[in-house]
């Protein structure tokens, strides 16, 4: 019996150290619970969210406005290379020899609306002394959908106002993702397709250090052919032309004729008018 007593007592003793370590474990979590959202914990984390945020919103902004969409090549013998946002700002830009480093390292032009870069660089001392003779400028753009006919339509009024002769290319961006990849300007690139099309041993090196000058001479070149032929055909053509009306002409007169000998039988059998033995009638035409 007195051992029951004892067990029972010691089952009462061991409630009484569980609810102890009850009430403690329950009192540590509730200071978890408070460390957990206490304000100064809350807004430390909220300025981490905001800040991380803002980073990523800087990072796509960046991607937005300053990253390269379309660029416009400014090609005689100093070859140089605008890179344009989408807001037509000039982010980048870039020599493709010495000499258009050497007129890029006296402008700055970054940020600048590209007909006003374009101004710029036309309108500098360093490159007037290329602009003479019969030096060819060139503008070349490359860009995709309605973006590029705005800007190829600023380059056209910019070229209005040069005061020396130049002419505008427009080609695809993949066209200037093979000429980047070649360290060529997007012009001069564009510039060596064509003359390969005529020449297949030129080489990009060869071009690379060509003005746009050279190169079009010896696409004219290729090119004296191609017109000759043009016009050898075009007077075929002509000579052709003559050679049916002709023939039709004469088709027509043995129409005539033969209308005249069909029609001369019926008057004569009709009875309007008997004429002397030696008088004939002319398909109508008698006076």
């Amino acid at each position: 019996m007195g051992s029951k007593l004892q067990d029972a007592f010691d089952d009462i003793r061991a409630d009484d150290r569980l609810k102890e370590s009850t009430k403690v474990f329950l009192a540590s979590e509730r200071r978890k619970a408070e460390r957990r959202f206490h304000p100064r914990v809350f807004y430390r984390t909220f300025a981490t969210v905001c800040a991380v945020l803002i980073l990523a919103l800087g990072i796509g902004g960046y991607y937005w406005a300053g990253v390269p969409v379309s660029f416009v090549s400014i090609d005689v013998n100093p070859s140089m290379e605008l890179g344009l946002n989408r807001f037509e700002r000039v982010v980048s830009v870039t020599a493709y020899n010495p000499q258009g480093e050497e007129i890029l390292q006296a402008l700055s032009l970054k940020g600048k609306k590209y007909t006003e870069a374009i101004d710029a660089v036309v309108e500098s001392q360093e490159i007037k002394r290329y602009l003479t003779g019969e030096a060819e400028l060139v503008f070349t753009v490359a860009a995709r959908g309605s973006l590029g006919k705005a800007i190829e339509a600023g380059v056209v009024d910019c070229s209005k106002h040069i005061g020396h002769k130049s002419h505008n290319v427009s080609v695809d961006m993949e066209t200037a993702v093979l000429a980047h990849d070649n360290d060529m300007s997007v012009g001069k690139y564009y510039a060596y397709l064509q003359l390969s099309q005529y020449d297949s041993t030129v080489t990009l090196d060869e071009c690379r250090h060509m003005s746009m000058e050279e190169i079009h001479g010896h696409l004219n070149e290729h090119g004296q052919g191609d017109s000759q032929e043009s016009e050898q055909e075009s007077v075929n053509e002509k000579n052709n032309g003559h050679q049916g009306m002709e023939q039709e002409s004469t088709n027509c007169q043995g129409a005539e004729q033969e209308d005249t000998i069909i029609q001369n039988p019926g008057k004569e059998n009709s009875g309007e008018g008997q004429d002397s033995p030696g008088t004939h009638h002319h398909g109508g035409h008698h006076k």
